[in-house]
């Protein structure tokens, strides 16, 4: 079954992205999560409170994802953030650490 499966693909003509690649779009793409997480583009919520809290279980929901990756690959992604980002996720991160949130 598996050699039927390695033959299908290799017939789809699908391409093989150099491991290079392949780590900048996964970088990428946190980079973009974790932007989204912290700046979303509607109310998550009746009340600021609640939508903070949304924010917040968001952030760190993309904070444990890229954490399970490592410590070398959450520095590369943080890096990429902007300083209003990176002090934004660390505060929501800090506010669900600390029980803030609901």
């Amino acid at each position: 079954m598996a050699d039927d499966a390695l033959i299908d693909w290799l017939a789809s003509g699908s391409v093989v992205l150099p491991e290079a690649e392949v780590t900048a779009r996964r970088r990428a793409e946190f980079s973009r999560r974790f932007f989204e997480a912290a700046n979303p583009s509607a109310d998550l919520g009746p009340t600021e409170e609640q939508h903070l809290a949304a924010v917040a279980r968001n952030v760190v929901a993309v904070h444990e994802e890229l954490n399970a990756l490592g410590d070398e690959e959450y520095r590369e992604v943080w890096w990429t953030l902007s300083p209003s980002v990176r002090a934004a996720i660390k505060g929501y991160i800090e506010a669900v650490n600390m029980g803030l949130t609901p």
